[in-house]
């Protein structure tokens, strides 16, 4: 095959960038004052706004959890009892919905919490395809237990911080919550109550 026939070149398109590359218009001056665009530079990881709240989040539950074992409760068991504790008599899927837990999740440790005696469950008095989850005497019981055990984990958490601070903080923790979770409802926090 001679040159005509496309032996010894590179094919058309190995050869369009160069030619586009030829035409290209030239760059726009920058504006006075402005640097020109770079990647993100990388972020120490204790810099990043995500690690921050992850790592608060696990140290607060270390904190909590160590406590409130040691008044018998698991810890997949404090979050349905805070739960119930506010609006006993949920089914199941609503507990999995206010917890964003998935319901089998909820089931395994609703289970364990009736084992324990914390809870029971009964059979909705209307629909009988569904179980209402009711706290036992003993789950009331120890509430204002573990809400104090709470409260002074709480309380540890903000201790370096203002009381303008701490609330600060709630609001700002939620308004990221709303925008991570789209809830404009949730937009629309109280600064105010803490």
């Amino acid at each position: 095959m001679n040159a005509a026939a496309g032996v010894g070149r590179a094919p058309r398109a190995a050869q369009a960038p160069k030619a586009i590359a030829a035409t290209k218009a030239p760059k726009a001056p920058k504006a006075p004052g402005t640097a020109p665009r770079r990647a993100p530079a990388r972020q120490r990881l204790d810099e990043s706004l995500g690690f921050l709240i992850a790592e608060a989040e696990r140290a607060s539950k270390r904190v909590l959890f160590a406590r409130i074992t040691e008044h018998g409760i698991r810890r997949g068991g404090w979050f349905v009892l805070r739960a119930l504790w506010e609006n006993e008599g949920m089914t199941q899927r609503e507990l999995a919905q206010r917890l964003g837990l998935m319901e089998t999740s909820v089931l395994e440790m609703v289970r364990a919490m009736e084992s324990d005696g914390l809870v029971t469950r009964t059979r909705d008095t209307e629909d009988k395809r569904k179980v209402r989850i009711h706290l036992s005497a003993q789950g009331r019981a120890i509430e204002p237990q573990l809400m104090q055990v709470a409260q002074t984990v709480n309380d540890q958490m903000v201790q370096d911080l203002t009381q303008a601070e701490a609330v600060l903080l709630k609001l700002l923790l939620k308004k990221v919550r709303a925008s991570l979770l789209g809830d404009s409802a949730a937009q629309g926090i109280n600064p105010i109550s803490p």
